[in-house]
């Protein structure tokens, strides 16, 4: 099913407002839509005919779990019907038990149109792709086999299908791309797969980490040298440039060039030449520059370390890659991947649910390479080919969604008991600053994390907040 075709929808959710914004915004995208606003309602809806997508609000799904779990019985009815989980405030914890459980994402309330729609597109798509199979059981579950995109890469978030699309869109041209990202996400593989889909394809593509060389030894690297131009330069040496000619040259960590040597680097990305270290004359080069950075580069050009003109030189077509705690639905597909890459034996694997549970309440500040390295260590320490909480390290044992007191307190109330003197738009107006201030709390006071989950611009909030 892809999203060109009308869909056959089901939305379980107890929000009447929530549910007519969803509503209309599926019916403009032509499909058909039924909602439940009850368990029992939702429960019976899916036992009738065929549904294409599975809006579940995470907090009715919650309410009633030990007596009508709605994933398990959409599961088991509809097995190939992708699950959306609508998440309240403070529910996060909830959300990821359902990923564990089968869900194929979950989205944050108030929703965000242009992701609603980014995930409503995958989710409907996966049924092509990835059909989802009914759970075997309730103590483990099968790791998929999946699908890598661009040379390699995997994912079906929405954030990495509209990383796929800027790959495919950035990568036949000639312009220089910057990855910005942290530590582990991935962007070596993402710049190997820019060459791979280029027209220099068939020429070479080379990397080195610019953080790993001092200066002196950072501008031979690059540029080359000749006989003679410093102590132990007793021979020419061709630089990078030169062995990625007709090819791609990866430059990570660009923050960490020294600003001495980028006004260097900035006339060979201008002239397209290069001068190595004590030579007369410049060599023409032809090379394709992408570069990466886990730092705040327009951070640096405000403290000096980084000239305005190689940055925007550098920054012709930024690509961002997001963080593996921003696709946490992402890890039951790259645990799939990871443990058949460490296991050569061809079998299937599984995985047991408190070790995926553990897995998705962990935020991987390492991101995907943190996680390769601890399904790497639990391959080799689990048996009969299912991944066990056991054979994960310790500290992902211990890893908790939240403070066990944190879920057993009541949630407080929007607002206090209002005055019956009061007009509606006062009270709404009341409640409305409670909650901002709950979530400006929960962020630290940081208004820009704030307006982001609140689904508002700064500049809104900053408003509300001064009214």
């Amino acid at each position: 099913m892809s999203m060109s075709s009308s869909a056959r929808i089901l939305i379980a959710e107890d929000d009447a407002s929530l549910v007519e914004i969803l509503k209309g915004l599926l019916r403009s995208l032509e499909h058909r839509v039924r909602s439940a606003s009850e368990a029992n309602l939702a429960a019976a809806l899916l036992g009738k005919g065929r549904w294409d997508l599975f809006f579940c609000s995470t907090k009715l799904w919650h309410s009633c779990l030990q007596t009508q779990d709605l994933l398990a019985l959409c599961r088991q009815n509809q097995p190939e019907t992708p699950i959306i989980m609508l998440t309240g405030y403070a529910e996060v914890s909830l959300a990821n038990m359902a990923l564990t459980r089968g869900a194929f994402a979950s989205l944050q309330k108030p929703l965000k149109t242009e992701l609603t729609v980014q995930t409503v597109k995958a989710a409907l798509d996966s049924q092509i792709k990835q059909p989802l199979l009914p759970l075997p059981d309730f103590d483990s579950e099968s790791l998929p086999e999946p699908q890598p995109h661009c040379s390699g890469l995997i994912g079906e978030h929405p954030g990495m299908l509209q990383l796929y699309e800027q790959i495919s869109k950035a990568a036949p041209t000639e312009m220089s791309v910057l990855l910005q990202g942290e530590s582990g996400t991935g962007k070596e593989l993402v710049a190997k797969a820019l060459h791979e889909h280029s027209n220099r394809a068939a020429g070479p593509f080379v990397a080195i980490n610019c953080a790993s060389l001092p200066e002196n030894l950072l501008e031979s690297e690059l540029f080359g040298h000749v006989k003679g131009a410093f102590t132990g330069a007793l021979r020419n040496k061709d630089g990078l440039f030169l062995a990625a000619h007709g090819g791609t040259l990866f430059l990570d960590e660009i923050g960490a060039i020294p600003t001495s040597m980028q006004l260097s680097l900035l006339r060979a990305l201008q002239e397209r030449e290069i001068r190595p270290v004590g030579a007369l004359q410049s060599i023409p080069v032809d090379v394709r520059i992408i570069s990466a950075s886990n730092e705040d580069l327009q951070e640096r050009m405000a403290k000096g370390l980084l000239r305005d003109d190689l940055y925007y030189r550098l920054n012709v077509f930024p690509l961002r890659l997001p963080p593996l705690r921003e696709r946490k639905s992402d890890i039951r597909l790259l645990a799939g991947h990871f443990v058949r890459l460490h296991d050569k034996s061809g079998k299937p694997w599984r995985i047991s649910i408190p070790a995926l549970e553990a897995l998705i309440n962990h935020d991987w500040p390492g991101n995907v390479r943190e996680l390769e390295n601890c399904l790497q260590r639990a391959c080799a320490l689990s048996e009969g080919q299912c991944l066990q909480l056991h054979a994960l390290p310790e500290y992902l044992q211990k890893a908790r969604p939240e403070k066990e007191e944190t879920r057993t307190r009541p949630a407080e109330p929007l607002a206090a008991a209002p005055d019956v003197q009061m007009t509606l738009r006062a009270y709404l107006r009341q409640c409305e600053r409670h909650f901002i201030k709950l979530v400006l709390d929960h962020y630290a006071g940081d208004k820009e994390e704030a307006a982001k989950s609140l689904g508002i611009s700064l500049a809104t909030l900053y408003r509300k907040t001064q009214d």
